[in-house]
């Protein structure tokens, strides 16, 4: 049976600081940028993505997903993509510290991240290929200007 319409839907509010947003470890948040994960045609997913670059030069990027568990012998690898020059950077293997469907993956750089909007999930066989696999969710950050 193949499903045309979606199932449904639901909201989820998220309170997002305004004003100057400190971090004990980073400093002060100087950009900041999500979006919602969504899955593609053949894996259902849903979540959310974020960015924090602060002014001590470190950035943090988080991925909280809702996707099922994978395969014995695969995980799941997230990326970040920067559309204008097509660099990519693997921020990690997303955790699912429950063993169920919720996954997330905290990544810290010293590289500013402004210019990789674009985050990627994909599968990946455990078979130490560091190439990126199948796409299975994708989000687009866009910015999020604190008043």
């Amino acid at each position: 049976m193949q499903v045309s319409e979606p199932l449904g839907s639901e909201t989820f509010r998220y309170n997002m600081p305004s004003g100057n947003v400190q971090d004990l470890r980073f400093g002060k948040e100087v950009w900041f940028s999500y979006g919602a994960i969504a899955g593609t045609a053949q894996t259902p997913a849903n979540g959310l993505a974020k960015i924090h670059v602060f002014e001590k030069g470190s950035s943090m990027h988080t991925i909280q997903l809702n996707v099922a568990l994978p395969k014995e012998g695969y995980f799941y690898e997230g990326w970040l993509l920067n559309p204008k020059t097509n660099a990519r950077i693997s921020t990690g293997h997303l955790k699912s510290l429950f063993g169920d469907v919720r996954h997330n993956l905290d990544f810290k750089s010293d590289q500013d991240l402004r210019t990789y909007t674009q985050v990627i999930i994909t599968l990946e066989k455990d078979d130490g290929n560091s190439g990126p696999g199948m796409d299975v969710a994708m989000a687009t950050l866009k910015e999020l200007k604190r008043d």
